[in-house]
C-alpha cells in the first residue's frame, strides 16, 4: 500500500475497551481500528481512514478468505494479542460506505473480549509502484457489556442415565441462559477413573452446534474412534472403555452470552457398559394410548435410550389423512419415555407415530441399520429408514 508513514492504530474509547489504557489516540484523519454499531443493531470491526485509493483497489481485487483474514484478523482473546491459537472468528471482509469492515458471520458477544490485528503488508503488491508496509498492528477490545443478570448454569446433560454404552456417540448440553459463540474445546473434557484427562476424545468442529437459542450445545464424541475397523479406532482405540467410569467435566471459564463465566464448574460422573450396536426395531416399541376427546398424552417406551435431541424432531404423530398434528414433546426416564400432548383434543380416529429415517439411538444406530456397517457381515447393503405405527383412537374412550 501506498503510505509515507506507517498505518496507526486508533483506539476508540467509545466504542470498546482497550487492552492498554495508556493508548495514544491518533488523528481522526489517520487510519484507526474501530468497533462500529450498524442500524441493525449488529457490531463490525472497522479499518477506517485509509486512502482512497486503498479502499478503490480492495474494492476491486479478489481474495479469498484466507486472505482477508491475513489482513484482517478477528479471535477471541488468547493469553497474549492475536496468539490465542483459536480459530478466527468467521465472518466477511469488504469494503462499505468508506471502510474496510468485517462483518462476523454470528454477533459479537457482550463482554467478551476478542483479539484484533490490521496487517497492511499482507496485502498483495499487484499495482504498478505499490509497496507493503511492514506494520503488523494489534489490539485486545472488548465489546461493552448491557445490565449483567445471573450467570448461566448447566441445568441437565443428555444422556441422562447412569450408564451409557462404549460406543457412544451424543451428549447435549442444556443452559439455563444463551450462551456465547466463544469455542467449547478449552471448556469441556473427560477425566477417567484414575484422575487422567481422556486423550481427544471430542470431534473437533470449525463451528459449534448450538440451537438457534444457544441454550443446548451438542458435544460430538469422535466417529473415527468410535467406529471400528478405521485408522483412529486402531491407533487410539474408543474414548470410553466398557466396565470403567468416567467423569464428564465443563469448567467455569465458558461465558455466557453477556461475559460472564457459568456459575460453576459442572461435573457429572457415569458407567460405560458394553456397546450398543444393534438397529432399532419399532416393533420393541409400547404405545400407551390417551382417550377420545382428552389431551392426555400419547406414551411411548423405548427397550433402550434414544437420542435426546433427535426425539424432539425425529418423531411425530399424523392423521390418516397424512396431516401432522401440533403438539408438545416431553421426553422422560433417561430417554427411554416419549410424550405427545396434542394442542387440541383426541378425536376418534385412526393416527400413525411417525419416525424419521434419521432417528438413532445413542449410539447412532437408526431404523434397519446399525452404526457399524461390514459388508463381511452382510449387512452392507442395509439402508436407515423411517417407520410408521398405527394407532386408534376409540369413540368409546371418550369418557376417560
Amino acid at each position: 500500500m501506498q503510505h509515507t508513514a506507517a498505518v496507526a492504530l486508533v483506539l476508540a474509547a467509545a466504542a470498546f475497551v482497550p487492552a492498554c489504557s495508556q493508548a495514544r489516540v491518533r488523528p481522526e484523519g489517520e487510519p484507526r481500528l474501530e468497533l462500529s454499531v450498524m442500524p441493525s443493531g449488529q457490531r463490525t470491526v472497522d479499518v477506517a481512514g485509509l486512502p482512497a485509493e486503498d479502499l478503490a483497489y480492495l474494492e476491486e481485487v479478489t481474495l479469498t478468505r484466507d486472505e482477508w483474514t491475513a489482513i484482517l484478523r478477528v479471535e477471541v482473546e488468547g493469553t497474549e494479542p492475536a496468539s490465542s491459537g483459536l480459530p478466527p472468528v468467521v465472518g466477511v471482509t469488504a469494503v462499505s460506505n468508506g471502510v474496510l469492515r468485517f462483518t462476523p458471520r454470528f454477533p459479537l458477544d457482550p463482554g467478551q473480549r476478542y483479539d484484533v490485528v490490521f496487517d497492511p503488508s499482507s496485502l498483495p503488491s499487484t499495482r504498478s509502484g505499490s509497496a507493503k508496509s511492514p506494520a503488523r498492528l494489534s489490539a485486545t477490545l472488548e465489546v461493552p457489556d448491557p445490565a449483567r443478570t445471573a450467570p448461566a448454569s448447566i441445568v441437565e446433560v443428555y444422556p441422562t442415565a447412569p450408564e451409557v454404552p462404549e460406543n457412544h456417540l451424543r451428549l447435549y448440553i442444556v443452559f439455563s441462559a444463551p450462551m456465547s459463540y466463544s469455542g467449547s474445546s478449552p471448556h469441556i473434557y473427560l477425566i477417567d477413573n484414575e484422575g487422567r484427562t481422556v486423550p481427544d476424545p471430542f470431534l473437533p468442529l470449525e463451528l459449534d452446534l448450538w440451537n438457534e437459542d444457544r441454550t443446548r450445545f451438542t458435544v460430538l464424541y469422535d466417529p473415527g474412534r468410535v467406529k471400528r475397523g478405521i485408522r483412529p479406532n486402531e491407533e487410539m482405540g474408543r474414548a470410553l472403555v466398557a466396565g470403567q467410569t468416567y467423569t464428564l467435566v465443563v469448567d467455569g471459564d465458558w461465558r455466557d452470552a453477556a461475559g460472564q463465566s457459568l456459575a460453576s464448574v459442572y461435573r457429572r460422573e457415569f458407567r460405560v457398559g458394553p456397546p450398543q450396536e444393534r438397529a432399532i426395531d419399532p416393533d420393541d416399541w409400547r404405545l400407551a394410548l390417551p382417550g377420545a376427546g382428552t389431551q392426555d398424552p400419547l406414551t411411548v417406551s423405548f427397550p433402550i435410550p434414544l437420542d435426546y435431541g433427535l426425539l424432539q424432531r425425529a418423531l411425530g404423530v399424523v392423521t390418516e389423512t397424512g396431516q401432522r398434528l401440533d403438539g408438545e414433546i416431553r421426553v422422560e426416564q433417561a430417554e427411554t419415555r416419549w410424550l405427545f400432548t396434542p394442542r387440541t383434543p383426541w378425536q376418534p380416529g385412526e393416527y400413525r407415530l411417525v419416525a424419521s429415517s434419521t432417528l438413532e439411538d445413542v449410539a447412532g444406530n437408526r431404523i434397519g441399520r446399525p452404526f457399524e456397517v461390514s459388508s463381511a457381515g452382510g449387512s452392507a447393503s442395509q439402508t436407515a429408514k423411517g417407520a410408521a405405527l398405527p394407532f386408534l383412537i376409540r369413540p368409546e374412550t371418550a369418557s376417560r
